[in-house]
């Protein structure tokens, strides 16, 4: 790890730093360490840690450390833009005396720091030939950042890009374990699914069979009628599988990103409800002027689906349903800004003690409601956790229903 210009006494305080990181198998704790040091050694104002995410598609501050730190965690920095975004597609390390005089400087981030950037050193984050993030620190304490930080900077991060990459693996160990037992819980929970949900359509078409059977021997009975239950009863059955199947099989399926309108989205989920809008007279009402969006489509696509098709659903009998589908901008700068979404319905409404109940796959809300299998809204929360967002329900006293979603890293296009 020797360069030319690092002393011996810089390569003993690199190997310390180097068995400190090695100790830290949490990610949290092993960024902390990384930080701390870099401010330590560069003898800076602040450091941070920025790290490529892929699903939102952009690099983001994971953590920082100094004045406005608090400010800046969580917040995305586009690909290419800002000195950091340069440094990361470029793989190239980056010291810079005046940010003002350099025209990749990005000033969005002083603005949601409150700090202003005078000079600035930021590397790329490696492991194993892949760039992870970038690691930067800003505003030498005295005098410009040298050479000599650069080449500590560097060696810093390929200790911190091996201590990153030992705690991804922990914590990506961790989270299989936990996805084991709750796959565990899951076949418990889909054996009792099947076993309740088969049965009864099973024997009542055996039932069925059986009385179909005496009527062919008696010659001349009226079969139709017992051809229709079995056949209503077939269609239960492969309508359950079926979005049972789909359920079970959206934990694997894999993220991909687009740009797209949802009001494109939103005409499709219409279409393929049509009957079902038309059978109860329903309104199905959302803006014309939604935010353009960075996601997965197809898990867009479905978790509205979902959502109108539940609304749909547990519509009163006696009250023609209005379902209004619209957005909400949270946050005052396009930096930090993201769009919460909503489904809301003027159905009987959902007491409070089953709004976490909904979302759980074999729960309803209540036994006077139509039959289902509570696995729409299980699908809804699935697929938002898979994207990084939340969920969750919220109902008046006087009924109606509004399902919220949002989505961390979703941002408004220009």
């Amino acid at each position: 790890m020797k360069q030319e210009g690092i002393s011996y006494n810089e390569i003993v305080l690199l190997n310390r730093i180097g068995r400190e990181f090695s100790a830290h198998l949490d990610l949290d704790s092993a960024i902390d360490a990384i930080m701390s040091r870099v401010k330590d050694v560069l003898e800076c104002g602040a450091s941070s840690v920025i790290l490529y995410d892929k699903i939102k598609d952009s690099l983001v501050f994971y953590a920082a450390s100094g004045a406005g730190a608090g400010e800046i965690k969580g917040l995305q920095i586009p690909l290419g833009k800002g000195i950091a975004g340069w440094v990361f597609e470029n793989r190239t390390p980056a010291r810079v005396k005046n940010v003002r005089n350099d025209e990749r400087f990005y000033p969005g981030i002083d603005r949601i720091s409150g700090i202003t950037t005078k000079s600035l050193i930021c590397v790329p984050l490696e492991r194993e030939n892949r760039i992870i993030g970038v690691l930067e620190g800003i505003n030498k304490v005295s005098g410009s950042f040298t050479q000599k930080d650069l080449q500590m900077l560097t060696a810093i991060s390929q200790l911190a890009g091996i201590s990153i990459q030992n705690s991804i693996i922990h914590k990506n160990l961790e989270r299989k374990n936990d996805e084991l037992k709750q796959l565990n819980r899951e076949l418990e929970e889909f054996v009792h699914i099947v076993s309740h949900e088969l049965q009864t359509p099973l024997a009542s078409i055996e039932g069925y069979i059986g009385l179909l059977q005496a009527e062919i021997r008696e010659k001349g009975g009226d079969i139709s009628w017992y051809i229709d239950r079995i056949e209503s009863n077939t269609d239960h059955l492969l309508h359950f599988i079926k979005r049972l199947l789909g359920f079970i099989r959206l934990k694997n399926r894999s993220i991909t990103v687009d740009t797209f309108n949802p009001v494109g989205v939103l005409r499709e989920v219409c279409v393929q409800l049509e009957r079902e809008i038309m059978r109860k007279k329903a309104r199905i009402r959302y803006p014309e002027d939604f935010p353009a969006v960075r996601c997965d489509r197809y898990l867009f696509h479905h978790i509205m689906l979902n959502l109108i098709q539940n609304s749909l659903k547990y519509a009163a009998d006696d009250i023609e349903p209005d379902i209004s589908v619209g957005f909400e901008r949270v946050g005052d700068d396009d930096e930090r800004g993201e769009v919460r979404f909503y489904v809301r319905d003027n159905g009987p409404g959902l007491p409070e003690e089953n709004h976490d109940k909904v979302f759980t796959i074999y729960q309803r809300s209540g036994t006077a409601l139509p039959e289902g299998y509570g696995i729409g809204l299980a699908f809804v929360k699935k697929a938002v956790n898979l994207l990084g967002g939340s969920v969750w329900v919220k109902s008046g006293e006087e009924g109606g229903t509004t399902f919220f979603f949002s989505l961390p890293g979703w941002r408004a296009q220009a």
